[in-house]
């Protein structure tokens, strides 16, 4: 599961940089696979002048988000991203006060982990269902945390 997900945002003149850190947990037993990063934009930031390091962020008019894939990230490990964009002249933002907010998802599976126990008791029914069980464990979850900046 996730640690952290920390959101940085700083504004200049006519530029807004967002810096996102993706902390995994140090004690999963497995990695996190299938990471999908989501960050919402607010209407006064123009997403079309997106630009991100490393690259892959996808902007999303629609929608007005930006998309981040990753395969995987290991026990312990920091995934960190930096988006930029132009601010529209008519946004109303100060520098050193408030600062546009940029919620983000983070979307997730990993293996061989569980979030709570399961235990099943199977007992044999005579003349209406007999007992013939076989057990297939696959421990795998999705998880989604949302956080806002």
């Amino acid at each position: 599961m996730f640690q952290r997900v920390q959101t940085r945002v700083k504004l200049d003149d006519t530029y807004c940089r967002v810096a996102l850190q993706i902390s995994s947990n140090p004690n999963n037993e497995s990695k996190l696979v299938d990471l999908t990063i989501i960050m919402g934009v607010p209407e006064d930031i123009i997403g079309e002048s997106l630009a991100t390091q490393p690259a892959g962020g996808v902007w999303n008019s629609g929608k007005r988000c930006v998309t981040w894939c990753v395969e995987e990230l290991g026990e312990g490990e920091k995934f960190q991203l930096q988006a930029r964009f132009q601010v529209a002249n008519n946004a109303k933002y100060d520098p050193n006060g408030e600062k546009p907010q940029f919620p983000v998802l983070v979307r997730c599976q990993c293996l061989f982990a569980q979030l709570s126990d399961v235990e099943l008791e199977v007992r044999d029914i005579p003349d209406v269902a007999p007992a013939d069980v076989t057990m297939k464990i696959a421990r795998r979850f999705r998880l989604s945390h949302r956080e806002r900046s």
